[in-house]
């Protein structure tokens, strides 16, 4: 399964061109809106504006190297009932596909690559206040991000229709993963739910490590810890009510 997501990721280049291309866009367009922001202003939510422009490229460059595809194959697979074959291997189906988003996304890594240095150009880039803290965390939040890909995808077997959703769910983990706007930036309301809610562990907190206005990282590997321990139950509980309800489309 690992092999088949990191040929498939290699299969459609196209797709990969494309999202680099947007990838190097959204960059520079954040770039040139923050700039404007913030003017003469040496810093602003305690974060200067070279470290917010390099805050802003890191997150946007995780964001698009740890996308998840999973929810859209297991989408198709339980709409088409070739989920059939994947229920009688003898390996668990979520680790099937837990398997296969790990491929996907090393394929997506190797193609992202070599557009790395541009989007670094457009953006900007400084060294990494605490590099071994930020791979740390960023390894645990791309687990939590695959774990919720999965969650999202197992409602497949109650509704056979999940764009919406999933739609949603890009929509609200983007926004609360501080790709665009740095959490330290959100008011009130929204300030105690971004921190309440596990998105920012895929975004906002390794990024912030990276640039330094996070520093003792012992706090937040213990909650991604914890998240990841909260999912995995949740995860296996919802399978073992989600397997029962299988319709094999087509017959």
């Amino acid at each position: 399964m690992t092999r088949i997501g990191f040929r498939l990721a290699l299969a459609y280049r196209s797709n990969i061109i494309m999202t680099c291309v947007t990838l190097i866009a959204q960059v520079f367009l954040l770039r040139m809106i923050w700039t404007s922001v913030y003017g003469s202003r040496p810093a602003a939510a305690g974060l200067s504006l070279d470290a917010l422009l390099a805050y802003l490229t890191l997150a946007n460059l995780q964001a698009f190297a740890t996308q998840t595809t999973v929810s859209h194959i297991m989408h198709h697979r339980i709409r088409t009932g070739m989920v059939f074959f994947d229920l009688a291997r003898p390996v668990g189906y979520l680790r099937q596909m837990a398997a296969f988003q790990v491929g996907n996304t090393w394929g997506g890594l190797l193609l992202l690559a070599p557009v790395i240095p541009v989007v670094l150009l457009v953006g900007s880039i400084t060294a990494p206040v605490n590099g071994l803290g930020y791979l740390i965390t960023l390894a645990l939040g791309y687990v939590i991000a695959v774990q919720l890909a999965l969650l999202i995808s197992l409602i497949g077997f109650w509704m056979m229709e999940t764009g919406a959703i999933s739609l949603f769910y890009r929509l609200v983990s983007q926004f609360f993963a501080g790709t665009m706007v740095p959490l330290a930036f959100f008011p009130g309301f929204l300030g105690v739910l971004a921190e309440a809610l596990p998105f920012k562990y895929m975004g906002y907190v390794p990024a912030a490590i990276y640039v330094g206005h996070i520093s003792d990282i012992s706090g937040p590997v213990l909650v991604e810890v914890a998240w990841i321990a909260g999912l995995s139950g949740l995860l296996a509980l919802t399978w073992s009510r989600a397997h029962r309800r299988v319709e094999i489309q087509g017959g």
